[in-house]
Parts: C-alpha cells; sequence; structure tokens
C-alpha cells in the first residue's frame, strides 16, 4: 500500500499547476512537465488555469501534457489564481501531493508557497524571465526562468530599425555655441566722466567665529558593536533573517527577541514594515552645520506661540474588529492563503476611494480607518488594517505612540 504523498510505485506524488495568463509558452511548459517527470517518474496532476480564450488556444499543449483545464468564473475579477490556490491545498491535504510545481512567475502565489512548505511539501517555480517577481528564490525550493521561444516566420530584424538608431534620428541635432568677436572701442566718443565715489558703507557688525561643522555625537556602545559586527548596515538595510544568526554568534544579542532587542535602540534603527518587521535600517545621526553667531538686537520679548498639534480625524465606526471563528487545521490553511491573497489586491487605489479623508494630509484615527475598510469589504471583521497599510510604507506613515493611534497620508 502506498503511503500519503507517495504513488502506486512509492514514488513522490507531484502536482504540476499552471497559470495559463502568466506562463503560456508552448516550448517552455513541454520542458517544465520534463523536468517534473525527471524529478517524479511521474507527474500525478497536471491542471492549467485561466481565461477561456487563453485556454483555447493552448488546447493543443494541454493534449500532448494531458493537462486538465479551468477556465474563470464568469465574473468581472479575474479567478485564475484563486482557483489555483485551492486546488493546491485540497491536492495536499486530500491526495496527500507532496511535490508542487507552479507554472507562473506571479508573486499573488509566494504565500502559497511558504504555507505549502510549512506542511513540508517541495515547491518549485517555473517562470518566465520577463514575469518573475524580484526575490523568488526565498519563497520556492527551486526555481527555473526561460527565455522566451523564437517565435516562427518572424520578420527579419533588418526589416526594423534598432532602437538606438530611431532615437537617434527623433533627438535634434547639438547645436555648437558661437562666440562672437567683441566691438573695439568707439575713438570719435568722448570718454565720460567718472562718476563720484559711493559713500563708504557702515562696517558690518563682526561675526563671532563658529566651527564649520559640529562634531557628531558618540555612539552607544551596543550600537558601534552591532555596527562593527554588520557594516553593510550603514549604506543599505539588511534582512532580519541573516542579521539575527551573526549578532548571536558574536554575543551581541542573546536570547532576547530580535524585535524588542532593536526597540532599545530606536532612535538608531528602523525596523519595517511594523506589523510583522523583516528588514532593519540604521539611521544614522544627522549632523547640522553650526551657523556663524550675529550680534542679536534685543527687543521686547514676544510670547512664544506653541504650534497646534493637528487634530486627529475620526468618525463613527460601524464595522468593528470581531473574533475569527476557529476552523479546522486543513480550513484554517486554505482561509490564511486566500486571506493573504485578498490583502494583496488591496492598492494604495483602493485605500484613498474608501477613505477619501486621507487625502486632505491630515491624521486619520487608524480604528476610524479600518471600520472603513470593513465597510468596503476590503479588510475582514477579524483583521487589522495594519495589513493592509504597511504594504505601502512609502504613502503612510503610522502614528502608534498618538492616542487615538492615526494614519497620516504622504502625498
Amino acid at each position: 500500500m502506498a503511503l500519503p504523498g507517495e504513488g502506486a510505485v512509492g514514488g513522490l506524488q507531484a502536482a504540476f499547476l499552471i497559470d495559463a495568463d502568466n506562463f503560456s509558452d508552448s516550448v517552455a511548459l513541454n520542458a517544465a512537465w520534463l523536468q517534473v517527470q525527471a524529478r517524479t517518474g511521474r507527474v500525478a496532476v497536471c491542471r492549467a488555469y485561466g481565461g477561456a480564450q487563453r485556454l483555447h488556444t493552448l488546447a493543443t499543449v494541454w493534449s500532448s501534457l494531458g493537462a486538465r483545464t479551468f477556465p474563470n468564473l464568469a465574473l468581472e475579477k479575474n479567478t485564475t489564481d484563486a482557483a489555483l490556490i485551492a486546488d493546491a491545498v485540497a491536492l495536499h491535504f486530500q491526495q496527500g501531493v507532496r511535490l508542487f510545481a507552479i507554472a507562473s512567475g506571479d508573486a499573488d502565489f509566494a504565500p502559497l508557497a511558504v504555507r505549502l512548505r510549512e506542511w513540508g511539501c517541495e515547491v518549485w517555480c517555473f517562470a518566465m524571465e520577463s514575469t518573475l517577481f524580484a526575490g523568488a528564490q526565498a519563497y520556492y525550493d527551486r526555481v527555473v526562468r526561460f527565455a522566451p521561444s523564437p517565435v516562427a516566420n518572424a520578420e527579419p530584424p533588418a526589416s526594423k530599425p534598432p532602437f538606438s538608431a530611431v532615437v537617434a534620428a527623433a533627438a535634434p541635432a547639438v547645436t555648437k555655441p558661437v562666440v562672437l568677436p567683441v566691438p573695439p572701442a568707439v575713438a570719435k566718443n568722448p570718454p565720460l566722466a567718472p562718476r563720484p565715489a559711493p559713500a563708504a558703507p557702515a562696517p558690518a557688525p563682526a561675526l563671532v567665529p563658529a566651527s564649520v561643522t559640529a562634531k557628531p555625537p558618540a555612539l552607544p556602545e551596543e550600537v558601534a558593536r552591532i555596527l562593527k559586527a554588520i557594516p553593510a548596515l550603514r549604506e543599505t538595510p539588511q534582512r532580519l533573517s541573516e542579521i539575527v544568526p551573526v549578532l548571536r554568534q558574536k554575543n551581541i544579542l542573546n536570547q532576547t527577541k530580535s524585535t524588542a532587542f532593536f526597540a532599545r535602540h530606536a532612535e538608531h534603527f528602523k525596523l519595517s514594515p511594523v506589523h510583522q518587521p523583516t528588514q532593519l535600517t540604521y539611521v544614522p545621526a544627522r549632523v547640522v552645520p553650526a551657523a556663524p553667531v550675529r550680534p542679536v538686537v534685543v527687543e521686547a520679548p514676544v510670547p512664544a506661540v506653541k504650534a497646534a498639534t493637528p487634530a486627529v480625524l475620526s468618525w463613527t465606526v460601524t464595522g468593528r474588529r470581531k473574533t475569527v471563528i476557529p476552523l479546522s487545521a486543513q480550513l484554517h490553511g486554505l482561509r490564511s492563503v486566500l486571506v493573504q491573497l485578498a490583502l494583496h489586491r488591496v492598492t494604495l487605489a483602493d485605500v484613498l476611494l474608501a477613505v477619501p479623508e486621507l487625502l486632505r494630509g491630515q491624521p486619520c484615527a487608524l480604528s476610524a480607518v479600518a471600520g472603513r475598510l470593513r465597510e468596503r469589504g476590503l479588510l475582514r471583521s477579524g483583521d487589522s488594517a495594519l495589513r493592509i497599510l504597511e504594504r505601502h510604507p512609502g504613502s503612510f506613515v503610522i502614528e502608534m505612540r498618538s492616542m487615538p493611534q492615526a494614519v497620516i497620508y504622504l502625498r
């Protein structure tokens, strides 16, 4: 009897799942299928997902691979990714598939790959070079790139001028500067009478000499040790997964949680994203040049006017956060993957359309923003709005220390 995850002959059960909207090169598809077959001896499941027209165009490819086709539902939204993800989770729990080969370079499948690997599966990615998302190697056990296949009956390159020639022809000619000769002085004109010398200006008040730049403040000993252990951190942000092992090896970071450790030095290091940090950035101390001291004219004291802090805008919230109903392990895994996919599809424009008050540049209460997102169906009742906002660090600032916690849109 075959064990779960094994085929009838004891080999590893494999599923080849194709996103035809993203990966449709017939030569590359056949090459990818052969690689999966060479690994397991047979491809137990081969399925293709996409629009009906695209699937029909590649009918001969599906026939040669023995693939079942699953066209999108008749909806306004593209359902290719969701259908592939749902089938992958079902294949693992119902049929014991342990090797998944996903033919797509779309980053939407990264959460699925991470979850399948947590469940003990081996996950491959086949993608075209032009569509593979950056950093795919971190999410898959193996990533295979394909170059586009040469198109039959393609026009020879000579029939179309190269791009550089088109740019050169369209660019305006460079105009050389023309140097005009200086006309000689005219001797007939009498010389002009000299102007009276201007009165000597009043001497300017002497400046008190000051140093050109201020000396940067000394770094705390622990911060200096971190930068000495990881000098690259001074130049570019580094991943926490790569920094923490080095710091533990050098006895700088002991059993303390990494986020709590760097929180002690929030003045020098910044963790991002806020909700689940994965990256560390060094914030160097700003050195302000010392300005020269000028004479101060003593005048009547003017009472200082304290700048008014912008009030946090809020409104009545109807969609409040609720507790998520617990599910079985299989359904919980499927729900987690689908929720991550749904949150990944929420764009910056969706947030601003749901909460137009952010466009004013005024701080808005985080709880009110979350309620509006839930009312528009962009956020589940059991999720925090930080899961959406932290995906746009260049557009939103989260003020966690203010009361109430606020969100500010950076225009």
